[in-house]
């Protein structure tokens, strides 16, 4: 078991649960092993769960290291952008539980799951580049314009608006919400639905529906 995450892997299904026993900052450190761990699933063919601890999802990405700037925050872009990819082209079905805060890198995890399960209660989605005084990354931009609500995008991607669960079942980030209890119960049973159905039908229709995002975040990634 990792300091950062823990992995399991059986019968066809792997779970991936990001805990760092603080806020889940996506690090370089965090990033490298949840990218090893989506790829032993990967190679394994399995449907792929993954969560956060109790009342936190992820932060995104490491403020310490965007605020220095340099060589390790060049490192930690890079892994996220190869995070971008190995979602995108995750070849079996793909679901993230949320029980709590989602917040840049971690909201566009969310957009980028075939299905998403959030928790209710007293916390935020938000897409907050512009709030902490980021331009919205090109490849980040067009992630938002392919999966985020039209309606919302402005308020999302420009505004830096934090979202309650409901709205972020609204914008696009969910597709149901449930007491922190049921999270997990309800995101496993959406795994092995989805697991169910035909992989290889599954994996080609994926990557059908992925392709045009895929085109258009690719001359903007560092991986």
């Amino acid at each position: 078991m990792s300091q950062r995450l823990q992995f399991n892997l059986s019968d066809g299904l792997a779970e991936i649960v990001l805990d760092d026993g603080k806020v889940n900052a996506l690090s370089e450190a965090m990033l490298e092993e949840l990218l090893a761990a989506i790829d032993e699933a990967a190679a394994a063919d399995a449907a792929l769960l993954i969560s956060g601890r109790p009342g936190c999802f992820s932060a995104g990405y490491d403020r310490k290291l965007i605020a220095a700037g340099g060589p390790a925050c060049d490192a930690m872009r890079a892994a996220g952008d190869r995070l971008t990819l190995a979602l995108l082209d995750y070849p079996a079905p793909l679901v993230i539980a949320a029980s709590g805060h989602a917040m840049a890198k971690a909201a566009f995890m969310l957009l980028l799951a075939d299905y998403r399960v959030g928790t209710t209660g007293d916390w935020q989605v938000a897409l907050n580049e512009v709030a902490i005084g980021m331009t919205m990354p090109q490849a980040a931009m067009a992630i938002a314009r392919d999966r985020v609500a039209p309606q919302w995008l402005s308020r999302c991607a420009l505004q830096a608006q934090g979202l309650t669960p409901e709205q972020s079942v609204q914008a696009g980030f969910f597709d149901e919400l449930h007491a922190s209890e049921h999270v997990l119960l309800e995101a496993r049973s959406h795994v092995q639905r989805l697991a169910a159905l035909p992989r290889s039908a599954y994996r080609e229709t994926r990557a059908l529906l992925n392709a045009p995002l895929r085109a258009a975040v690719m001359p903007w990634l560092q991986a």
